[in-house]
């Protein structure tokens, strides 16, 4: 069940936060869904990105001109974090990762504790000047509930002599479901809260959804186009935010040369962490082209409960291969949704091969398969 108490943005409570059911998580049965970030739900990359800026009008007063570090919270909050970093000219982004990165860049590891997948790492290629000249740190996340997984990672980064001592910490996200006695005990710590909308949540029951997985058909032969893009900087070792929003906007001009999506419903499908340059992409799409219809959302992890019955959010849900690692399971939701002409898959893996197949599954009705590999 959920309390609005407090919306300061510019959209409606519904489009903000819905609650779903969690599939066979026993730490928390429930999860809080936002239409409009371009993750689980297709939506316009517009609205994506108009979110995202109110939520950094939130924070702009306390950051100013100040030298600041942006950590996006894998992976759902990895396009949040690099679209709010990007309102600050002095600003590096980072967001954390569950991907295999070399112990060479590792800065600290911590816990998600409710997560489906627990584990959390910080990678720097250069953390060290990093840390040295940001005089505050900003995580920005999708959604905070207690606030622990941010005082696990600070206490984490204060512990191994990771940050300055008089380095601040911020925090802000689109929902905020904390107590006020939980805010003021955090605050005693060093750590300022954020948000756009205020919340109270309580969990739908105390049942445990497991979903039996449909037989999914597999298509066993439709052509699709590869094309690899060169230029990609990676935020999840590190990157200076308007290097980065150049290099994704790089990225977006070579698609918009290659492709044409002039009178086309279209929808661009990120991977995973690899959200920002899908919704960026998206969005470049949906202002410098005719397009008839652009949407974005992306696979991911996280398992959720499908229904098709009544105003639940997730209607349909197709279990798909990683294009990160053999084995793994990922999700694509509400694919099915629309017929579209055209359907981009925008991935920064940089596994050698990887198979498409059951994604191009999950889109069954649509026309034409394009996959987008940026790399180094």
């Amino acid at each position: 069940m959920i309390n609005i108490k407090e919306n300061k943005s510019s959209f409606s409570d519904k489009s903000l936060v819905q609650q779903i059911r969690r599939d066979n998580n026993p730490k928390r049965n429930y999860l809080l869904v936002n239409s409009k970030q371009g993750k689980h739900i297709p939506c316009s990359p517009t609205d994506s990105l108009k979110l995202f800026g109110e939520l950094a009008e939130t924070i702009k007063e306390e950051i100013k001109n100040k030298n600041t570090l942006f950590i996006g919270f894998a992976e759902t909050a990895t396009a949040i974090g690099a679209a709010v970093a990007s309102h600050f000219e002095n600003s590096f982004y980072i967001h954390t990762t569950r991907e295999n990165i070399s112990d060479d860049l590792s800065v600290v590891d911590f816990k998600e504790e409710h997560s489906h997948a627990v584990e959390q790492k910080l990678c720097s290629s250069d953390w060290e000047s990093i840390s040295r000249e940001a005089d505050c740190i900003v995580f920005v996340e999708d959604e905070i509930s207690t606030g622990k997984t941010i005082m696990n990672f600070i206490n984490a980064l204060r512990s191994e002599n990771k940050v300055r001592p008089d380095t601040r910490f911020l925090a802000c996200s689109i929902l905020n479901g904390m107590t006020d006695e939980r805010e003021k005990e955090l605050a005693e710590h060093g750590v300022r809260f954020h948000y756009l909308v205020r919340l109270e949540v309580s969990g739908i029951s105390n049942e445990l959804y497991v979903y039996e997985e449909k037989k999914q058909e597999v298509p066993s032969s439709i052509p699709y186009e590869l094309i690899t893009i060169n230029g990609k900087l990676d935020p999840r070792t590190s990157v200076k935010t308007l290097d980065y929003i150049k290099a994704c906007g790089d990225l977006s001009d070579s698609i918009l040369e290659r492709i044409c999506f002039d009178g086309l419903d279209a929808a661009i499908i990120g991977t995973e962490e690899c959200m920002f340059p899908a919704i960026s992409t998206a969005a470049a799409v949906a202002e410098k082209t005719s397009a008839k219809s652009i949407v974005t959302h992306s696979t991911t992890r996280s398992p959720i409960y499908p229904d098709s019955n009544g105003d639940y959010p997730i209607k349909t849900r197709f279990m798909v291969e990683s294009l990160y690692e053999d084995e793994r399971r990922t999700y694509i939701y509400n694919s099915d949704s629309t017929c579209y002409d055209i359907v981009l898959f925008l991935t920064d893996s940089e596994k050698e091969n990887v198979c498409i197949d059951k994604l191009i599954g999950a889109f069954s009705s649509a026309k034409k398969f394009i996959l987008v590999r940026w790399v180094k």
